[in-house]
C-alpha cells in the first residue's frame, strides 16, 4: 500500500524539479539581448577611438582568462612633426572616450602613442586602477562601475 504513494509523491517532486529546471532555462533572449548591448558599446567605443583628429589610431578590446574583461589597447601613430601637447591631447582624448563609453565592465586601458616613422613611444599610460579617470572625467555614463 505504502508503494503508490511513495511513487506518486515520487512523481510529482519530478515534475516540480523538471518544471524548475525548465523555468530557469529561460534565459536565451536576455543573453541574446546583452551579448548585441556589449557587441554595440565595444564597436561604437572603437569606431570613437579610430575617428578621433590628428593620428592614426587602432583599437581593440581583449578578454581572457588570464588577463580580464574588456581590456582595451589602443595604439595611436601621430604625425612625425607632432609636438608633446599634441600627443599629451590625444592621449586625453583617447582616456575620456574609453571612459565615457558604455563597455562594461571596463577592463585595464593601455594607450600607446608613438609618431611616424619612429618605433620610440611618445607617451605610455596605463590604467589598472581606473579611480584616477574617474577623478579627471567624473563618472561613468548610465552609472557604470569604473
Amino acid at each position: 500500500m505504502r508503494r503508490p504513494s511513495v511513487l506518486a509523491v515520487a512523481s510529482v517532486v519530478l515534475a516540480a524539479v523538471c518544471v524548475g529546471l525548465l523555468t530557469g532555462c529561460d534565459t536565451g533572449p536576455r543573453f541574446g539581448a546583452e551579448e548585441a548591448a556589449h557587441k554595440k558599446a565595444q564597436d561604437t567605443m572603437i569606431r570613437e577611438l579610430e575617428a578621433l583628429p590628428g593620428a592614426k589610431v587602432t583599437a581593440t578590446v581583449d578578454s581572457s582568462l588570464d588577463g580580464g574583461q574588456n581590456n582595451v589597447i589602443v595604439d595611436a601613430r601621430l604625425p612625425a612633426a607632432a609636438t608633446v601637447a599634441q600627443a599629451n591631447a590625444l592621449g586625453d582624448s583617447i582616456e575620456r572616450t574609453v571612459w565615457l563609453s558604455h563597455l562594461d565592465p571596463l577592463g585595464d586601458i593601455g594607450v600607446d602613442i608613438t609618431r611616424q616613422g619612429s618605433r620610440v613611444s611618445v607617451q605610455q599610460r596605463l590604467y589598472q586602477d581606473r579611480r584616477p579617470l574617474g577623478v579627471k572625467y567624473g563618472p561613468r555614463p548610465d552609472g557604470l562601475p569604473g
